[in-house]
């Protein structure tokens, strides 16, 4: 297996808080380990409902949100980008689904950040994050 070439981030920058939304354990455990692994902080949540709970609470700002779209609970990933910017405009979002029809709708609740269609290169969810999080901090 090939060596990962992961970027650390300075130890005197404060490091960016994503949380993750995903109703899959494996997949959210693999994406939270990999995002820590390349010098993200990260929360996790398995229900839009628990992910809008953990951004009114953090006690940390969260920097990005990455969420799957279909997950059991009151609302799906689309409410939860509703709520997103209804609540903290200028957040940071990327939405991901294996369901390719969802891409238009997503685009536009992400504010053109390109929607991540399952299954995901690990690697290309980091550039996209950076870029994301890149954005953010120069509006």
């Amino acid at each position: 297996m090939a060596a990962l070439n992961v970027v650390l981030p300075d130890p005197g920058e404060r490091v960016p808080c994503l949380l993750i939304v995903e109703d899959e354990p494996l997949v959210r455990m693999v994406l939270s380990d990999y995002l820590q692994e390349c010098g993200f902080r990260v929360l996790e949540a398995s229900t839009a409902d628990e992910a809008m709970k953990i951004i009114d609470q953090a006690s940390v700002p969260i920097d990005l949100v990455f969420s799957d779209v279909v997950m059991p609970g009151s609302t799906d990933g689309f409410g939860l980008a509703r709520w997103v910017r209804a609540n903290r405009p200028g957040l940071p979002l990327i939405l991901t689904s294996g369901d390719a029809k969802k891409v238009e709708y997503a685009k536009e609740l992400c504010e053109g950040q390109p929607f991540m269609a399952k299954p995901y290169d690990l690697k290309a969810i980091v550039a996209r994050i950076r870029e994301a999080l890149g954005k953010a901090d120069s509006a």
